[in-house]
């Protein structure tokens, strides 16, 4: 299978079953990876580590990735030249940011409890969310979908999303976004649509896993 936009940037899902033989990973794309279920080990640029389950780490250059369970790997293609169908993934989508300079990869969490929801908004960049647990509905835009637990979605960012925890208990996904350099530190990336919806609580649980910047020429 070819891919039409090959020559764009591009933001990719990925998910492992990690088992005998390990996943090796060509240098180019920036990639996180978030451990589901199990344990992750790792072997790249920056030496050799390991991750738990429910937790996360940027790879760095060509990675072996070893160990048991279930892993997810988001990678961030800023030429769309590495990018080839596989498999594996979960979900693919061309990048169109509305900003200059260099890019900021940001990877964290969001738990919300049961029946909340957050105010209409955007953000400053566009991203993938996968759902962990529990289940979501999702107004983006004009459209309303029911996401429930290993679902993936995209946002642009600019289009305004409301989300809804509509489980009996907390959801949470994970969310990796690609940023304007200037929010690097964890800034927020959160744009309310109206004044009124900025004055409404957002009665969520973040957790940032990490950052990585993305040179631009």
């Amino acid at each position: 299978m070819t891919d039409s936009h090959a020559d764009l940037p591009r933001i990719t899902l990925y998910e492992y079953d990690l088992g005998a033989t390990p996943v090796d990973l060509a240098a180019g794309p920036y990639r996180f990876a978030y451990v589901e279920t199990g344990a992750l080990r790792v072997e790249d640029a920056s030496g050799a580590r390991t991750c738990a389950a429910d937790d996360g780490l940027f790879l760095t250059g060509p990675a072996q990735l070893s160990g048991n369970g279930r892993i997810w790997v988001y990678e961030v293609d800023p030429t769309g030249a590495a990018f080839k169908w596989h498999r594996s993934i979960i979900l693919s989508h061309p990048l169109a940011v509305a900003f200059d300079g260099p890019w900021l990869m940001r990877a964290d969490r969001i738990e919300s409890p049961s029946g909340a929801a957050t105010p209409r908004h955007g953000h400053r960049g566009p991203g993938i969310r996968r759902l962990v647990y529990g289940r979501l509905l999702a107004e983006v835009g004009d459209h309303f979908a029911r996401i429930a637990a290993g679902q993936a979605w995209f946002e642009t960012g600019h289009d305004p999303v409301i989300g809804t925890n509509i489980s009996d208990g907390n959801s949470a996904f994970v969310r990796v976004m690609v940023l304007p350099a200037e929010l690097e530190g964890g800034k927020s990336s959160f744009m309310p649509t109206t004044p009124a919806d900025a004055g409404k609580p957002r009665a969520v649980t973040n957790r940032l896993f990490g950052e990585c910047l993305i040179p631009r020429s």
